[in-house]
């Protein structure tokens, strides 16, 4: 049944302008024309567009309904109809404007002139005096005449009303054609007394009036002479009014800015929301927690958006227009705290990411020292009761330097943000680089050594080290390979190791310096976070030849990154 009314919408809104029609022509004051009025005010409820045909009426509301029915039966005048065919004529205006069909907008149009031309040749000369009628002709060609117009509205093809769309009627173009019509009635019978002449003279010049005044209006709306006009004026206004919504987009704004906690945002914007006139109170569920706001009391309406769930109480149901714009903050407040949650995940990435870049590199400096005291272990192990002197002189190389990397590394432990800020002669570091490896079989070749050059000491002793490390595994791997280690340490510092052995995989160099690779013996990062350090300090970690029989890594600063390895 109710699907049948939308289909047959057209049908029930001619209907109940043959009934107004028959009621024009019987007069309200029989007993029949009562009796139209009642079916003409039944097949308005079955047409009206502001309830939904398929909402169930209380008990109340259908007393209610009945009683205004009665009321309107038994004291139902001329000037009710006048008030009555205005209001239908505002409905009517109010829906027009938002069909796109033509079949439809046509119909509609037909019923505005319709009700309007009832309205102006039938109703209004009922109230005036009769020496001001307009003559019997002009009434009898209208009471039977404008029935015509039914014919052509029933042959016209219109679209069912289903789309919702269809069912809004603006309250500001049914407010205005209402305003119009009754400036015109009034207006008329004003212009008739005023000036003794006829209706049909008083109404047209009413007419002429009001459309000069609009084609004013409309110009001066917006005009071409240079002045901005009324359009810009209201703009301004309206802008400048500071409405509910406008107030809580601030406040969520500033709470985007101040708050950097998920949770904390959403129940401060949420809070701000509960204060908006139409708002009771609500309630959000989010992927962290739920909390409320207000007073949980009123109509209930929900609303989604990604991982919130919001919903709203207000004291009346939201209106379309309400709902539309509650579903849009909904959406917004939706993607800002999702925004909050990334940007702590990335947060806590930062931190881990933290975490293990220095772990990795104090993991190398740990295994670095270990290889040292494994090598004393093993001199240890061969020496007889009494220690040689070249036993004593290893241990006076090697202590100090262990001792002093194991105070590097608590204090990378314990002030990881000064780790980076140690620098040392570059004579001294290359002494210590070659006390440390003075037992692996590496040729060692240096160049401008210059102790007023500072090095710093991180970055060179973490590459020199997994890069020394990586070519002394492939030297255990191939017996007879040689490894070469040659530095320069003048203004333009460069530490270059080479060995002879089979090259480098092509997609495994291209892999290096760029992202952790697979290793057996490590973590694979060992590299990658070597180049990292150096793009710190403006150097370059590349690889200078990939050769079987000479495999070169350099370390250099940006500028001399071209120079070829020895």
């Amino acid at each position: 049944m109710i699907s049948l009314l939308q289909q047959r919408r057209k049908w029930l809104l001619l209907g109940l302008l043959v009934l107004l029609h028959l009621l024009l022509l019987e007069g309200v004051a029989s007993l029949v024309g009562r009796t139209l009025l009642v079916g003409h005010i039944g097949l308005f409820i079955l047409w009206q567009p502001f309830v939904r045909a398929e909402q169930r009426l209380s008990p109340l509301q259908l007393t209610v309904i009945a009683a205004v029915v009665g009321a309107a039966t038994f004291w139902a005048g001329k000037w009710t109809l006048i008030f009555w065919t205005m209001a239908l004529a505002g409905m009517i205006g109010g829906k027009v404007f938002f069909y796109t069909a033509r079949g439809a907008k046509v119909f509609h149009m037909l019923v505005l002139i319709y009700l309007i031309s009832v309205l102006l040749i039938l109703l209004v000369p009922q109230v005036l005096p009769e020496r001001y009628e307009p003559t019997r002709e002009f009434v009898f060609l209208a009471r039977y005449m404008l029935p015509a117009l039914f014919v052509v509205m029933a042959a016209l093809p219109m679209e069912a009303e289903a789309d919702e769309e269809v069912e809004v009627v603006d309250f500001v173009y049914s407010a205005f054609v209402f305003l119009v019509l009754a400036v015109l009635v009034l207006g008329s019978i004003a212009t008739m007394l005023v000036l003794k002449h006829g209706y049909i003279e008083s109404l047209i010049v009413t007419i002429m009036t009001i459309g000069a005044f609009l084609l004013l209006m409309a110009w001066a709306w917006n005009p071409r002479l240079g002045f901005a006009g009324i359009g810009t004026l209201f703009s301004r206004y309206m802008l400048s009014l500071g409405l509910p919504f406008e107030r809580w987009l601030h406040g969520l704004a500033d709470n985007m800015q101040r708050d950097d906690e998920p949770e904390k945002f959403l129940a401060q914007s949420l809070e701000g929301m509960a204060r908006l006139p139409w708002v009771n109170g609500c309630v959000w569920q989010s992927a962290e927690g739920s909390g409320k706001s207000g007073r949980l009391e009123g109509r209930h309406s929900q609303f989604r958006h990604g991982q919130l769930s919001l919903d709203i109480y207000s004291q009346q149901p939201l209106s379309p227009a309400l709902n539309w714009h509650f579903n849009l903050l909904t959406q917004l407040l939706g993607e800002f705290y999702e925004a909050k949650l990334r940007a702590q995940e990335l947060q806590q990435l930062s931190y881990v990411k933290a975490i293990h870049q220095t772990g990795a590199r104090l993991t190398h400096d740990v295994k670095n020292l270990l290889q040292s005291l494994n090598t004393l272990c093993l001199a240890a192990a061969n020496e007889e009761q009494m220690a040689s002197p070249q036993y004593q002189a290893l241990l006076r190389r090697q202590l100090p330097v262990i001792a002093q990397r194991l105070q590097l590394t608590l204090d990378k432990l314990r002030r990881p943000e000064q780790e980076e800020g140690q620098f040392v002669p570059a004579g001294r570091w290359w002494a210590e680089l070659q006390s440390r490896y003075a037992q692996a079989g590496v040729s060692f070749t240096a160049e401008a050594l210059d102790d007023s050059v500072l090095l710093p000491v991180a970055l060179f002793s973490s590459a020199a080290e997994n890069l020394l490390e990586n070519a002394l595994a492939k030297k255990r791997a191939s017996a007879g390979l040689q490894v070469r280690v040659r530095f320069r340490g003048g203004e333009r510092p460069l530490l270059a190791v080479c060995d002879d052995g089979p090259a480098i995989p092509r997609e495994l160099a291209q892999s290096l310096f760029r992202a952790p690779v697979a290793s057996q013996t490590g973590l694979g990062i060992g590299l990658y976070q070597a180049a990292r350090h150096a793009e710190f300090y403006g150097y370059e970690l590349k690889i200078a030849a990939n050769l079987a029989g000479k495999v070169c890594f350099e370390l250099a600063r940006l500028d001399e990154a071209a120079a070829p390895g020895g």
